[in-house]
C-alpha cells in the first residue's frame, strides 16, 4: 500500500513534456522581439516551426509567420497568411 506521501508525489509530478519545436520557437520568438541579428533564414525556420505546431493543433501565441522585412502595410505577409490558409480564428494577430 502507498502512502499519503507517495501518493501525492506521483499525482503532482504528471507534466506533459515540453515539445522541443515549441521550445526552439519561443526562442526565436524572443529573438524577433528584439531584432538582434534577426535574418531571412531564421524567419523561414520560424515560419515551419509555426505552421508545424498550428498544424499539430497546438497553435502557438506568438506571432503568425510573416514575411522577412516587409512594408508597414503588411502586404507581402497578408498573401503568406492567404496562401497558407490562415485565418482570425486561427490566431487574431493574422492580417
Amino acid at each position: 500500500m502507498k502512502t499519503f506521501k507517495e501518493i501525492r508525489e506521483g499525482f503532482f509530478s504528471k507534466k506533459e513534456k515540453e515539445d522541443p519545436d515549441q521550445k526552439e520557437l519561443e526562442r526565436l520568438g524572443m529573438k524577433s522581439a528584439g531584432r538582434g541579428g534577426w535574418d531571412e533564414k531564421e524567419q523561414e525556420k520560424y515560419n515551419d516551426l509555426w505552421m508545424k505546431l498550428h498544424k499539430k493543433g497546438k497553435t502557438p501565441t506568438l506571432q503568425p509567420p510573416s514575411v522577412y522585412r516587409d512594408d508597414s502595410w503588411g502586404t507581402k505577409t497578408k498573401e503568406l497568411q492567404k496562401k497558407l490558409k490562415l485565418t482570425t480564428r486561427d490566431h487574431k494577430g493574422v492580417l
